[in-house]
């Protein structure tokens, strides 16, 4: 499943034709993995999915180790309830791609435990107002990872 996933994590982050820059790769990251978080539990299918896109954002600048340390850093972190707010990820992305990559990247990795709640719709309600995406412009993005991961209602 993980090659998969991996695959679908690709195809969800290869709309924006913009180079991302460090600060903003990290930032989207740091809210995929609160995304993950919202529920309140870390699943391995989140977890999982979560390394996959680590991998590909950063690419050849990390190493699977590297990625699995980092994993386990957000776990811990997770489980001594230390996350930091989404405002302060939130706030380092301005340009609109770097705001669509890290909605569509937060809604797919919400979508990895293929399990939803109120938590996460919270979550989602409030990323989308903190990048500043209208409705619509927030139901295509999530009609692209959909598209993307081959979900349909």
């Amino acid at each position: 499943m993980g090659n998969m996933l991996a695959l679908n994590v690709k195809r969800v982050l290869t709309t924006c034709q913009e180079d991302l820059d460090i600060e903003e790769k990290d930032a989207i990251l740091e809210l995929a993995y609160l995304a993950i978080a919202a529920d309140g539990k870390l699943m391995d299918a989140e977890l999982e999915a979560f390394s996959d896109a680590m991998l590909l954002i950063y690419g050849d600048a990390v190493t699977a180790e590297q990625v699995s340390q980092l994993v386990n850093k957000l776990v811990k972190n997770f489980e001594n309830d230390q996350d930091e707010d989404m405002e302060t990820f939130t706030a380092k992305l301005t340009r609109p791609c770097a705001k669509s990559q890290a909605y569509k990247l937060a809604y797919a990795m919400a979508m990895s435990d293929l399990d939803t709640n109120d938590s996460e719709f919270e979550f989602d309600q409030k990323l989308r107002s903190l990048l500043s995406l209208s409705e619509e412009e927030a139901e295509a993005l999530a009609d692209e990872v959909v598209d993307a991961i081959g979900v349909r209602d």
